[in-house]
């Protein structure tokens, strides 16, 4: 290429210094940049968009949750298990006393527990009578005591032949202490004091204590 020819390609415009570029020129091309990144991802999220997303089944979906009838069979056991237990717990022993053995051939017992009193008179050989009763239908005990042997009167107003039932040759310990135990029984039921939460243990101790006699 010769120096004309050389001349002739070089644009007179573009003498001089670099132009400069603007604010203008470099928001364009900000704006260019953003517009491509926003059109790309524009693009990724179409693709997904257009994919089919597996639902689950009405059937899987109801199966996290427990039925109707399962809940109710469950709350139907839970309260037949708290039944069950409020029964054995109702039948917990709080005192059992027989008669002395030769002063009664065939000994009588006394049996107490958290709800009834239950009273065994034995005539013969596998021969007996049993009466029993709720704590709240005693209407009154009473105690004879000697040197060595005691005796219970209990009045019930239950009983239709007589108006109470006596157990002779107890022991004298014995008579004291069931004596107490059906008297604390008695108030506790006629003041409703809550005692199904206390332990036979606690339960005895506190219906002796209420049973006791005011004798000072």
């Amino acid at each position: 290429m010769n120096d004309e020819e050389l001349i002739g390609t070089i644009n007179p415009l573009d003498s001089g210094p670099p132009k400069r570029s603007t604010a203008y020129d470099l928001l364009v091309r900000q704006s260019k940049k953003l517009g491509w990144v926003a059109t790309k991802a524009f693009h990724d999220v179409k693709h997904i968009l257009h994919q089919e997303i597996a639902l689950p089944r009405a059937g899987q979906f109801l199966n996290g949750f427990p039925k109707v009838g399962q809940v109710r069979k469950q709350q139907e056991l839970e309260a037949a298990a708290a039944l069950k237990k409020v029964v054995k717990k109702s039948h917990e022993v709080l005192a059992a006393v027989r008669t002395v053995f030769p002063m009664t051939l065939f000994p009588d017992s006394i049996v107490v527990d958290r709800t009834k009193l239950s009273l065994t008179k034995r005539t013969f050989f596998w021969t007996s009578d049993t009466i029993s009763f709720q704590i709240e239908d005693v209407l009154n005990v009473s105690c004879g005591i000697g040197p060595m042997f005691g005796s219970l009167t209990i009045a019930s107003r239950v009983m239709s032949s007589v108006d109470h039932y006596q157990i002779n040759y107890l022991w004298r310990s014995d008579a004291i202490f069931l004596k107490r135990l059906i008297q604390g029984h008695i108030i506790a039921k006629n003041n409703k004091l809550e005692t199904d939460g206390l332990s036979r243990k606690e339960m005895i101790e506190t219906l002796c204590e209420l049973g006791i006699d005011s004798d000072r």
